[in-house]
């Protein structure tokens, strides 16, 4: 069933390029911003099967939500012909939202039949920010319509997901533009110099695409103090990161990936100062033993005040991940305060680690990652929010940006680095006052920009100094 699924998506994206739906070349956009890649998803109404398939794949992922809905809409214009081929396909109720109203009769808004609190999924064809969603969300709230959830055909993945979160709106998505790109190189439609052009402009490594990463708000929100973070949490590893943020004025993480334990201990013991938290990777060293480095690692996580984060990145079965955490040879639970965790294997890996998690200790979870053409796509990320929501021992967020509105959990990002763009292995930098300030995380994790500095106690210095003042700065902006 999973290969009909994606055999019909692989087909739907040919079919799209063939009918100029996806253009490959140079487009001014609304924004100025000139886009190598265009989605023109307006023509689909002239082709009856493709507009069917939509409709099928649109109504399909509603479905694999298990998602509650009283009636549908389309986002005008594009959307309203998906809207209404899968109301008349599939028995749906619809209403129809108009761009303005009509001057005379009712002059409503919104056409069609509801009772006050109808709960309305929307559709839309391609989202980039999410603004024409959030204006049709507007316009059925005011005509009593309730609306929780949107399904796009295409994720263009430039920050709508988290903008439509941030105001209580889940996206899921068909098809995202990474996606499309892996198909289409796949079966040699396009080549890889344009694969990758497309790719660095979305990933904001390109001229002016950073203007399309940008979020979009209605104002400027002014940054909450740690002091107020650690109020407002409820979790005791998050109370003590934050304090130690707030005491030692920095919020830099060290990516320790080191694989000898002298290396490793004179590295930590030097930079620990300058540092509120450190990343290791034990599995990695040839050398790790419970005395000589777990312990030693805790004697300077207590001499220099940080915390400990085992990137461990459990992703099996319950039951394999307890065991993993408990065993012996790394006895994590003895040394280690955090460990992270995919979400790839659904809520029992979460589940099954709070039940051996010493009180204090917890988890942060991998939503997203710094690697080119990784997969953590919008609706593995959804997943993985709904599973930080649910399990009291999720303290925080692997992520490229800020995914929720939540101020009790932390957002860690790694892919942090001064002087580089990216490496050969597919790692993409950014740089500290992009990720605190723009992208609004609050911890930036930074390995190899250290480690492999001619002096590593003063890249850390310098490393600190630039994200604390970019959260200064951030935590100072007035509101407008």
């Amino acid at each position: 069933m999973a290969a009909e699924s994606e055999d019909r998506l692989e087909a739907l994206i040919e079919d799209l390029l063939r009918i100029n739906a996806i253009k490959f070349g140079s487009f001014k956009l609304k924004s100025g911003v000139d886009s190598p890649i265009y989605f023109d998803l307006r023509v689909i109404v002239s082709y009856p099967k493709i507009l069917g398939l939509v409709a099928d794949l649109l109504w399909s992922r509603a479905q694999s939500e298990g998602i509650s809905l009283d009636c549908i809409c389309g986002v005008p214009y594009t959307a309203l012909p998906f809207a209404t081929v899968v109301s008349v396909k599939y028995g749906v109720p619809m209403v129809m939202r108009r761009k303005e109203a009509k001057d005379y009769g009712t002059k409503r808004m919104v056409e069609g039949s509801w009772l006050p609190g109808s709960d309305c999924l929307l559709f839309e064809d391609v989202v980039t920010t999410g603004s024409s969603v959030l204006e049709t969300v507007e316009v059925l709230k005011t005509a009593g319509l309730e609306v929780k959830n949107t399904i796009v055909l295409l994720n263009r993945e430039q920050g709508g997901s988290e903008n439509l979160a941030s105001r209580g709106i889940q996206l899921y998505s068909v098809l995202s533009v990474y996606k499309v790109l892996d198909v289409l190189l796949s079966k040699n439609k396009i080549d890889l110099n344009m694969a990758e052009r497309v790719r660095g402009f979305l990933n904001g490594t390109t001229p002016d695409s950073s203007l399309l990463t940008t979020p979009i708000t209605t104002k400027i929100k002014k940054r909450l103090r740690y002091s107020e973070r650690r109020d407002i949490a409820s979790h005791k590893a998050v109370k003590r990161l934050l304090s130690i943020m707030e005491k030692k004025k920095t919020n830099l993480a060290l990516s320790a990936d080191l694989t000898t334990t002298d290396k490793l201990i004179k590295l930590v013991d030097e930079v620990g100062p300058h540092v509120c938290l450190v990343k290791t990777h034990v599995d990695i060293m040839s050398d790790f033993s419970y005395d000589g480095t777990g312990l030693r690692l805790k004697e300077l996580a207590k001499k220099h005040n940080f915390m400990i984060m085992e990137d461990r990145k459990f992703s099996d079965i319950g039951n394999t991940c307890k065991l993993q955490y408990t065993s012996p040879l790394y006895s994590l639970s003895d040394w280690s305060d955090l460990v992270t965790c995919h979400g790839i294997a659904g809520p029992g890996t979460v589940n099954a680690l709070s039940d051996v998690i010493p009180e204090g200790s917890g988890c942060v979870l991998v939503a997203e990652m710094s690697s080119r053409a990784c997969l953590t796509s919008s609706e593995y990320k959804e997943s993985v929010l709904r599973i930080a929501r649910d399990f009291d021992n999720v303290i925080g967020l692997i992520c490229q940006r800020k995914l929720s509105e939540r101020e009790d959990i932390l957002y860690m990002t790694p892919g942090v680095n001064i002087d580089k763009e990216g490496d050969r292995l597919g790692q993409q930098y950014h740089s500290p006052e992009e990720v605190i300030i723009r992208k609004e995380s609050d911890i930036i994790i930074v390995g190899r920009g250290i480690y492999e500095s001619a002096d590593p106690v003063a890249s850390a210095i310098q490393y600190k100094n630039r994200s604390y003042s970019a959260y200064t700065e951030s935590i100072t902006i007035p509101e407008h």
